[in-house]
């Protein structure tokens, strides 16, 4: 089914683009949200005519975001989080998390729906987050997460196996 998109979308494409997606996708979610109309006749002049009042308009945003580009190129972003023996992450790191990391680095805010991964963060390793800040306004910037130490507690290293058998030596000893 041929749709016109109302919004940018990550996935889908900019605002204005008329993309072919699933039926039920259309029906289901796009239609329902206000995300994107029917590619009718009609609805792709009265787009058109939409689109050449704001022209203008776009250009001073993409400028806009091409300095918040510019600004977010040389950065890594770095987590540190408490991981497993098998070396999961107690949770993953997730795109809230990769905003707010960015509001405090470059002091951007962009909306989590604009940050797109391309695996789950659950191990500690290196990573990408594509962010589009606007149409034809994409930046890559890499992730970093490595795991945190803990030292072990000595009440805490001990078996539950172990545990057990001094209480019974205990007891053991009051007869």
């Amino acid at each position: 089914m041929k749709i016109i998109l109302l919004e940018d979308d990550v996935s889908l494409g900019d605002r204005g683009k008329i993309v072919e997606v699933k039926k039920g996708y259309a029906m289901n979610f796009l239609f329902p949200s206000k995300k994107a109309i029917i590619a009718n006749k009609s609805n792709v002049l009265m787009m058109q005519n939409m689109m050449l009042h704001q022209n203008k308009k776009i250009a001073k945003e993409r400028e806009l975001h091409q300095k918040d580009a510019t600004k977010l190129n040389g950065i890594t972003l770095e987590f540190v989080s408490k991981a497993g023996l098998s070396g999961h992450l107690y949770g993953t790191i997730t795109t809230e998390q990769i905003v707010e990391q960015i509001k405090e680095k470059a002091g951007i805010e962009i909306s989590r729906k604009k940050v797109a991964l391309n695996t789950h963060i659950k191990t500690a390793g290196s990573y990408t987050a594509r962010i589009k800040l606007f149409s034809e306004v994409n930046i890559t910037v890499p992730i970093v997460v490595s795991v945190e130490v803990e030292e072990q507690k000595e009440s805490g290293s001990k078996r539950k196996s172990e545990r057990k058998t001094e209480r019974f030596e205990e007891r053991s000893d009051i007869e």
